[in-house]
């Protein structure tokens, strides 16, 4: 389709300090609201619900998603532009809020707790992942790899070593 030429740019903001926090929130519940809606439909038609309770229940899941991610993408802008940098203990936070909400909806006070403390967690570790990457994740799969890994026959990293080792032997055997 050479024919059609369409610009594409980020959903996202690439600069969440300079995003609004509203704008971010509200495309992060979009999508949330299409995701939710679309997978709880897929498990809906999987498991073979009516037709009615599929659509409910697609409805209100897409509802929550919606919700849910408006208020971790947002809650994460806005610790961001609170705190005037963005690192990797913005999205935690973010996570919190989503954490809580989901917990709510169970309606435990143990899932609560838990919800908001595991999902935390959870991106905290991603997010640490991310960040101490020595180049970040954004690394094409050129840079990913050993350009000559998949030459044959392979490169034995330990054959100088072992070379070295063998003359120092053969020394010592000599002067012996």
């Amino acid at each position: 389709m050479a024919w059609l030429q369409l610009q594409t740019k980020p959903l996202f903001e690439q600069h969440i300090l300079d995003a609004s926090v509203s704008t971010e929130a509200a495309k992060a519940g979009a999508v949330g609201a299409v995701v939710g809606g679309t997978a709880s439909a897929a498990f809906g038609w999987w498991i073979g619900l009516p037709k009615g309770q599929l659509l409910g229940e697609a409805g209100r899941n897409s509802a929550f998603f919606a919700a849910a991610g408006a208020a971790f993408y947002g809650t994460k802008a806005l610790v961001a532009q609170m705190r005037h940098t963005d690192d990797m203990w913005n999205g935690p936070a973010g996570a919190a809020v989503a954490g809580v909400m989901l917990g709510l909806r169970s309606g435990r006070v143990g899932k609560l707790v838990a919800h908001g403390l595991l999902l935390p967690t959870l991106v905290a570790f991603s997010e640490w992942f991310a960040y101490s990457m020595p180049e970040g994740i954004n690394r094409s799969k050129t840079e990913r790899h050993d350009s000559g890994f998949f030459q044959w026959p392979r490169r034995d990293p330990f054959a100088e070593r072992w070379a070295e080792l063998q003359k120092k032997d053969a020394e010592k055997a000599s002067s012996a």
